[in-house]
């Protein structure tokens, strides 16, 4: 049986970070934040270390959520949305540190999502490596 990192080609950092805007943007629009940990997992795929898997995921999701933010702040008034939120908070014209805030957690989402992939692909390439040795 083949691993999983020898069936799925390493990509260029560049290309995985691409890879993981244009698929958080897809699945932010199709089912919600949520999904941003499978977004960070299928980054991982790409990858081979963790720091990576991390980054990739965590960039791609933060990048693709402001560009999002950027597109509904210019089509829509999500910036004013987003100051009468803080505003209840007593905190007055300050919806761009929500966005942002959110963006970051967004990404730490994502980049967790990364870690957790890699670490799920290493450990069950070790399980069939074992059980190649074992079959031999």
């Amino acid at each position: 049986m083949r691993k999983i990192d020898d069936s799925i080609k390493q990509q260029n950092q560049a290309i995985s970070l691409m890879i993981v805007i244009i698929i958080g943007i897809a699945l932010q629009f199709l089912a919600g934040w949520p999904m941003m940990i499978i977004v960070g997992i299928i980054g991982a795929l790409l990858v081979r270390r963790h720091r990576t898997a991390f980054a990739v995921g965590f960039v791609g999701i933060t990048l693709s959520w402001l560009i999002i933010f950027a597109y509904l702040i210019s089509v829509g008034h999500a910036l004013e949305i987003a100051n009468f939120f803080v505003g209840l908070l007593g905190l007055n014209n300050m919806g761009g540190v929500l966005i942002a805030i959110s963006c970051i957690i967004g990404g730490l989402l994502a980049g967790m999502g990364g870690l957790l992939g890699r670490s799920i692909v290493e450990f069950i390439d070790e399980i069939i490596a074992g059980k190649a040795i074992e079959g031999e």
